[in-house]
């Protein structure tokens, strides 16, 4: 039985339909968006977890390399290994078969490369999750356990929607709790495993904000309550489809080469003139994007001040 609000089924469908209506996008809006949201996933989902890394210094710590003073080695760390999980999840997708117990193990020892000497491997004894009354099972329950889950994954025998499913998924694998640490983020990288493998954008970040929401969720969920974990999800979802709509539905961005190629003027100079401003540009990641409309307005501006040539 459904717990996802019909209302809000049906917008995620009608977002995600008018998504679908701009698809193929543009191979550097996608680059632009993967960029932004890789790396608020990463704070995200690791900030979840204790992390205290601020956005901005994620994203140094990502992009240039940066050591931020006063934050321990480990969450360094966390903010380098998150990315190269979400490029293995990708792998996954594209590759389009069904997840392995060999997959969670390697998604885990990428999220934990480093920090933890049992990355990628299962626990070898019991746990208890701090705040909940719920009780993993034994370790040696583990395995048969996780490969059970990919199998009902597989199968779906409920026949849930996408973000029913991925949210369920989230919550039983947490009830397995199949590593000493690391779990809640391995959950999240499946959740969108399922998201994504099913059309949603990439990717679904349930942000730090949610946190309070997002941990009492998970509890009420052990108690037979998922409700509330299946509504953060969706509403994270919605998110996530709000952002490319964002992107799609504004004007146009283009690389400095492809304004270069419209424009015939060299992407070096647009680059200087971005930088000093005089053009109106945007920096993402370490790229400069201009919108056809800006482009526009910069060349009519040119034409204005150049003197007509007399025959």
């Amino acid at each position: 039985m459904s717990v996802l609000p019909r209302k809000t089924h049906e917008r995620l469908l009608a977002k995600k339909k008018r998504l679908d209506s701009y698809r193929p996008l543009p191979p550097a809006l996608v680059t632009q968006l993967k960029e932004a949201l890789l790396i608020e996933y990463t704070h995200s989902s690791n900030a979840i977890e204790g992390n205290t890394l601020t956005l901005g210094e994620t994203r140094m710590v990502i992009e240039d390399g940066v050591t931020i003073g006063g934050k321990s080695v480990r969450e360094h760390l966390e903010a380098r290994n998150h990315p190269k999980a979400i490029m293995y999840l990708e792998e996954l997708v594209a590759e389009g078969r069904a997840a392995t117990d060999a997959d969670v193990l390697l998604l885990h020892k990428l999220v934990l490369e480093g920090i933890d000497e049992s990355a990628g491997k299962y626990r070898q004894w019991g746990v208890r999750i701090s705040g909940s009354t719920f009780t993993p099972p034994p370790s040696h329950d583990v395995p048969t356990l996780v490969a059970n889950l990919l199998e009902w994954l597989r199968l779906n025998p409920d026949e849930q929607s996408p973000v029913e499913l991925a949210a369920q998924l989230l919550h039983k694998f947490s009830q397995i709790h199949p590593f000493s640490d690391g779990n809640g983020r391995v959950g999240r990288l499946l959740m969108n495993l399922v998201l994504i493998r099913s059309g949603y954008p990439f990717i679904t970040n349930i942000s730090y904000r949610e946190r309070a929401r997002y941990l009492n969720s998970l509890q009420e969920a052990d108690l037979g309550n998922t409700r509330r974990l299946v509504e953060l999800v969706a509403r994270s979802v919605e998110a996530a489809l709000d952002s490319y709509l964002r992107a799609v539905e504004e004007p146009k961005m283009l690389t400095l080469a492809e304004a270069g190629k419209r424009s015939g003027i060299n992407p070096e100079y647009l680059g200087l003139l971005a930088r000093k401003g005089t053009l109106s540009a945007s920096k993402r990641g370490s790229r400069w994007y201009v919108s056809e409309s800006e482009l526009t307005v910069y060349l009519e501006t040119v034409r204005r001040r150049t003197p007509a040539t007399v025959k």
